[in-house]
Formats: structure tokens, sequence, C-alpha cells
């Protein structure tokens, strides 16, 4: 069963919003057994509008809009498809009570050219938008089937959850399987050394499939199998985890929805420590990551600014001072002291500027009564970069500290 979204909107080919719709739409169809083969983006332009959806009833079995549903001149998806399909547009009044009733929720009238948006296909199935004036509606036309949204992404992923899911379950038999996914979330190595060590398990053939997708600082390996059961996918994929975990060991820090801070948060609380931590170069990421949770266990935070500050925490007056591992190491002991935790971490480096971005040469340091971590690293890049960079390898030092 191939499935293909098509995204349409000017404004999403000239880069004025980003689509969300269209990955947000994967993931849940995925999740109930469609494959989503194709996704196409076209602009409001009814030839091209056309041209996109006519291939797409020739190679998919489901092909699903977003967008084009409104009021205006270059809202154009309704009338497309009703020329595609050979059926007249007619006027439903219960899409216009239901418009009508969203203005009146606002205090509002309701324009005249929001009536065009209560014209549908002849045949089409209505699908009310209880959450905005943009209804969308579903063709059923010999084996293929066509479903619109509106491009507003609140607005689909009500529709989308209300009536569309319980739709295709019933339609096209879904509930005799699913797929079931696990993501591992991967820290510390290269995409490029984690595809060598599991190449072998990687194939999108074979049930269950291992994929890889990489983010700064971050790897996700999703492991997705299809079953006709929770409890058969999960046979399916806790073999191919089990070995996945084998290789690569330590790097793995957590699954699905897990962050990297989120981990080190409960491994402090765990261990009943707290923490206290230094950082320069990174401009408070560190400190703001470990503080996004309400059971942080951070202490105190110094974020310095000016080599200065650095001079006063070391009660040194003289502005020779070296940034390097032997620093990062005096001043983790005297952040631990200075907000009386269990561990103290500092983070060190002086950006500068070379000829075409920055570079930095960096110290993390952790230190506690039972434990103990460091790591060094030189970096080329762009400020931003750089900053969330060093504050991911300073996680990860303190993480592999925790669990060593």
């Amino acid at each position: 069963m191939n499935c293909e979204i098509v995204t349409i909107g000017s404004e999403l080919l000239l880069g004025q919003i980003i689509d969300t719709n269209a990955s947000y739409l994967a993931r849940e169809l995925n999740l109930i057994g469609l494959n989503v083969a194709f996704h196409s983006t076209v602009g409001d332009n009814y030839n091209q509008i056309r041209e996109v959806l006519s291939q797409a009833l020739k190679r998919s079995d489901l092909v699903i809009t977003t967008g084009g549903l409104g009021p205006t001149e270059d809202d154009l998806t309704r009338q497309v498809i009703a020329e595609l399909i050979g059926s007249p547009l007619i006027f439903k009044k219960e899409l216009m009570d239901q418009i009508e009733s969203i203005f009146k929720s606002f205090g509002y009238s309701m324009p005249e050219n929001n009536r065009k948006q209560a014209f549908i296909p002849d045949g089409a199935i209505p699908v009310p938008n209880k959450v905005g004036t943009a209804p969308g509606f579903i063709i059923e036309k010999g084996s293929k089937v066509i479903i619109t949204f509106p491009g507003v992404p609140k607005e689909l992923k009500y529709i989308l959850n209300k009536e569309i899911l319980p739709y295709l379950k019933k339609h096209f038999h879904l509930d005799q399987e699913l797929i079931t996914s696990r993501v591992l979330k991967v820290t510390g190595i290269g995409e490029s050394k984690v595809d060598s060590q599991i190449k072998d398990l990687i194939n999108p053939n074979t049930n269950p499939a291992v994929g890889l997708l990489a983010s700064p600082g971050d790897i996700s390996i999703r492991i997705t199998a299809f079953a006709k059961s929770a409890k058969e996918a999960e046979e399916l994929i806790r073999p191919i985890e089990k070995e996945i975990r084998s290789r690569l060991g330590t790097n793995i820090y957590g699954i699905n929805e897990d962050t990297l801070h989120g981990a080190v948060t409960n491994l402090l609380n765990k261990k009943g420590d707290t923490l206290s931590i230094i950082e320069t170069f990174s401009g408070g990421q560190l400190t703001a990551r470990l503080q996004s949770s309400p059971s942080s266990p951070l202490r105190e935070s110094i974020v310095i600014g000016k080599r200065e500050q650095i001079l006063s925490l070391l009660d040194k007056k003289s502005p020779l001072i070296e940034i390097n591992r032997e620093t990062a190491e005096i001043l983790a002991k005297k952040i631990r002291n200075k907000g009386n935790s269990s561990i103290g971490l500092a983070l060190l480096g002086t950006l500068k500027k070379t000829e075409n971005a920055y570079e930095v040469n960096a110290y993390v340091v952790v230190s506690g009564e039972d434990v103990a971590g460091s790591y060094d690293w030189k970096m080329g890049g762009d400020i931003l970069t750089l900053q969330s960079r060093g504050a991911t390898i300073a996680l990860n030092t303190l993480r592999l500290a925790l669990i060593s």
C-alpha cells in the first residue's frame, strides 16, 4: 500500500515557512502500516498542481494533500481535484454551518469569500474541521483514495487523529497489522563510525528494518518492525536491539524521546548526587540544558564571559593564565566546593577567529569523591555549533563518569 503526500503552497517553495506537516503525517501513517513512498511539494499554480496530483494518482494508492483549502483565489486544491476526477464542485450546507460557527465563536461575521470552502467535489465524503475554517474531504475513486487536509498544522493534526486515522484503519483493514519502532539514541561517536559498526544490520527489506538519522551531537538508530501485535513486534525488535547494544555499548544513552541532559539528570538523581558547573565558551548552553528538567540536581552554575572571572575564581592577579586541563581540574574542584555539591564540572575553552569561521581548544573535567572524568578536543566551525557541541561533550563526559 503506497501513499504519497503532496504539500501545496508557494510559501513552502520560497522557504518562507518550514513544512512540518509532511514529517508529522509520515510518522503517523507509518505507525498504522502505510508506506509513504513519495513526497512532493508544489506551488499555488493550477497546472502544476494538476500535473503533480495526476502523477501521484498513477503511482500511489493513497494521495494525501495539505494546503490550498482556504478562501482566497490561490487556494486551488478543491478545483484541481474536482477536474481530475471529473466531478463538479457542490455546496454542502453542513460545512457552511460549521465554518460560520467558527467565526461566531470568535465574535466575527463570516466574510462572503469563505463560502468557497463549503464546496467539495460531488461524491466526496466531507471531513469537518472543528478547530478551523478549512474543512477537508475524502474521495474514493476505484482503488484510489484522495484525502485533503488544511495546511495549518494544528488543524491538520486534529483532523488526522479525529477523523482520518480511524477512516484509514477501517478502509484499508490496517487493524490487522501494526508498525512499531524503537529508537536508540547514540552520542560520543560520529555517524560514519556507527554505520561501520552496524552496517550489516541495515537493510530496508528486512523485518525489522534498521536505519540511521544523524543530528548535531546525536545519532538515532531506528528499529522498525511490522507485526500482528505489540508482543510480536517486541519479539522482533529485541534481538536486534540487543545486538546493536553489544556493539555500541555505552555510546547508547537512551531510547525514543530520551535526551542526553535527561539521561544525565536521571543518573545524578538516582545516585543522590548534586552538581555545580563552570562553563566558558559554551554561552550557557550547558546550564540551560541541565535546568530544563524540574528535577535538576544543579546547585550552582557560573557562566564565564571574561577571562578576569577565571582569575578571581583561581585567586590570581596575573592575567597570564593558561586554559588547559590543569586549570579545568582546579576550577571543577572549586565550583564543587562553592556550590556545596558532590560533583563539580568545568567546561573551558577559548574561541579564536580563523579565516572562515572559529576554532576552539576545549577541556572538560568532572570532579567528585568517587566520580572522575575528562576530555580534550579541538574543533572548528561557527560559534553556535561549537557552543552546542561543547555542551553535548560535557554532558556525555559527565554521563560516562557516572556510569563507569
